[in-house]
């Protein structure tokens, strides 16, 4: 069914038209009026609706469809959908960056940062000694108002000293890590698995139980080869796209 849409462009503002509509057909995804699997008007009715020229409704249409808010369906329409973050499984070190380089916005709700004794298993994967202490963080990263993330850190604590009084609301470790530690991170082994989601994680995410995720344990290493960073992670399973290349 086609949604009709309530939008009202101001003729008379320095804004461009067809920035204007996109800009309101986004708040209205984003609102929720506009939901997964709606149809917009075709471009001829929201050309007639508004009296607008072709050129400007496609482009605020293609604008929208570059970031995943729409898509484009041969005999069907303009799809309202919302957007997945496509993960480079092993060029992105980061969900926020890659978060914020998909043009979405970026918050992070930081539940637990501290500094623990070292469990076998986390010092293994960090390589380092079993009696070590080690910085465990504990975050949500959401995209465009939506928890899409819940994220375990564990990093070497003699190795980043004072990395747990920082405000991970705001800062990306990966950046702390490379400018105020002055660590190159140069690789990621990762290992993924579908799960389904549990109550713990439902109230976190804020989803029902029993739907589909994604479970990554990644390890992420400096210039040295040595492991900086021990990550454990749930992604939401309608949120997510992962993607590699290999060259021979």
């Amino acid at each position: 069914m086609v949604t009709t849409l309530d939008i009202t462009l101001d003729r008379q503002s320095m804004v461009p038209l067809y920035y204007q509509l996109k800009e309101q057909i986004y708040h209205l995804i984003q609102t929720g009026v506009l939901k997964s699997g709606d149809l917009l008007p075709s471009e001829s009715e929201l050309c007639d609706t508004f009296g607008l020229s072709r050129g400007t409704v496609r482009q605020a249409i293609n604008m929208l469809a570059e970031k995943g808010y729409v898509t484009k369906e041969r005999g069907k329409g303009t799809c309202v959908r919302r957007p997945s973050l496509n993960h480079d499984l092993l060029g992105d070190y980061s969900f926020g960056m890659g978060i914020r380089k998909q043009g979405l916005t970026l918050k992070t709700q930081t539940l637990l940062k501290e500094v623990i004794p070292g469990k076998r298993s986390i010092t293994d994967r960090l390589e380092i000694d079993k009696k070590s202490e080690v910085i465990h963080l504990i975050r949500i990263r959401w995209a465009d108002e939506e928890p899409w993330i819940y994220e375990e850190n564990y990093l070497e604590a003699a190795a980043f000293p004072g990395l747990e009084q920082r405000n991970f609301d705001t800062e990306l470790l990966t950046e702390i890590l490379v400018q105020d530690y002055n660590i190159n991170l140069t690789r990621v082994s990762a290992f993924v698995e579908p799960t389904i989601i549990n109550e713990k994680y439902a109230k976190l995410l804020d989803l029902d139980e029993g739907l589909p995720a994604l479970v990554m344990d990644r390890v992420i290493y400096q210039h040295d080869n040595k492991p900086a960073i021990y990550s454990h992670a749930l992604i939401r399973g309608d949120r997510c796209r992962y993607y590699f290349s290999v060259t021979r």
